[in-house]
């Protein structure tokens, strides 16, 4: 059954939505939602999508009196305006024009968080879209539907119980392939070597596979965050991805609550389908953090930003792979920990000394000013695209 977006309203799935115009047109499905403050990157709108914005200067008619039709024309489902914040109403040409062109206009209170918005519609678009049509999700949704009713839901209770002293988190690995066929054996090789380094970090790990899907659920230990071991994944997923000319996803969320098994299980396929929707060679990417990823979408076939990472990194990289050295990890690892020395160096097992040596020599490579807000900026989205889509 497809998600429509008449079910937000009828459903009450985000409290207080009402369709103030284009009703002729809720029986329009939505395919995945698209957040937009300013409404500047119209090109970037996909077919299906629901829009969703705050309304930044969209009672400037004269700005933008083309909104509606030119929404439509691109195919999406409909617009969600979330009054309260730039708007206090919808303005009456946006009303009309969504009645004329038979384009769905709903209203949201301003008292529902972003998050709150994202979680509940994406929750639906996967459980009522296309992902039931996919065999290893249903099955690994029925498998965890029979953990839901076993003795081991107890186990994994016992996991989230432990709140002082760890976290549980699910992560779903997907493996894909462009001319190849995969064999159990590639599946295998991913599994293991993710294993390994969970098991590693984390006081339990439970796996479950179905074909080209499994799903790890690893409690992880207090004192050892996500974005620590999203590094290391990352690094894994590379080394994989070239040594099988294989693609492999990662989607991940926090399980706070046995009872939400199946609703940290459609994050992490959410999650999954964003990084599919940008074009991701590879990656990790949480439900957390959609929202960050979703706006590397607009750099998916951008030259400018490919080739922008390029120029900054392409020395420390060459520089790596001549002298088998790893300045490229040193300098994502530096900046994701805020250029802290102390952490930085525990992580990598090494003396701050030699930290020091190594940004020394970075920044000769790359001209990178530590001290510079917008300079640790720039290399920190030069890295987000590497790690990306090169």
């Amino acid at each position: 059954m497809a998600f429509m977006v008449r079910n937000i309203v009828e459903l009450n799935l985000l409290e207080g939505a009402k369709i103030v115009a284009g009703e002729k047109g809720i029986s329009n499905e939505i395919l995945w939602v698209n957040l937009m403050e300013i409404l500047d990157a119209l090109d970037s709108l996909q077919k299906g999508e629901l829009l969703i914005t705050t309304g930044y200067e969209i009672d400037n008619e004269s700005q933008f009196k083309d909104l509606i039709p030119k929404l439509k024309k691109r195919g999406l489902c409909g617009i969600v305006i979330q009054t309260g914040y730039y708007i206090d109403e919808i303005p009456e040409y946006i009303k009309e024009s969504g009645d004329r062109y038979d384009f769905p206009v709903i209203e949201l209170p301003p008292n529902l968080t972003f998050s709150t918005i994202m979680h509940v519609l994406i929750e639906n678009i996967n459980n009522q879209s296309n992902i039931q049509d996919n065999s290893d999700v249903f099955n690994l949704r029925n498998k965890l539907n029979n953990i839901l009713n076993s003795s081991r839901n107890n186990y994994i209770n016992k996991m989230i119980e432990n709140k002082e002293e760890s976290k549980v988190y699910l992560l779903l690995m997907s493996v894909y392939y462009d001319n190849a066929a995969i064999t159990n054996n590639m599946i295998l090789k991913s599994i293991n070597r993710l294993k390994e380094y969970l098991v590693s970090v984390s006081s339990e790990v439970e796996i479950e596979w179905f074909g080209e899907k499994i799903l790890f659920i690893i409690s992880l230990k207090k004192e050892i965050t996500f974005q620590d071991i999203s590094f290391n994944i990352s690094k894994i997923l590379n080394n994989l991805s070239n040594e099988l000319q294989i693609k492999l996803f990662i989607g991940a969320s926090i399980l706070k609550d046995i009872d939400n098994l199946i609703g940290a299980f459609n994050d992490c396929i959410a999650s999954q389908q964003m990084l599919e929707k940008i074009g991701a060679k590879r990656g990790v990417c949480s439900f957390e953090d959609i929202e960050i990823i979703k706006l590397l979408e607009s750099m998916r076939n951008n030259d400018y930003a490919i080739d922008f990472s390029y120029s900054i990194l392409k020395p420390i990289e060459n520089y790596d792979n001549s002298h088998k050295s790893y300045y490229m990890d040193t300098l994502k690892l530096y900046l994701m920990n805020e250029c802290n020395i102390s952490d930085t160096s525990n992580k990598l097992f090494i003396h701050r000394h030699t930290l020091k040596n190594r940004l020394n020599k970075i920044s000769e490579l790359s001209e990178i000013d530590f001290k510079s807000y917008y300079s640790r900026m720039k290399f920190s989205i030069a890295l987000f695209i590497y790690d990306y889509f090169m």
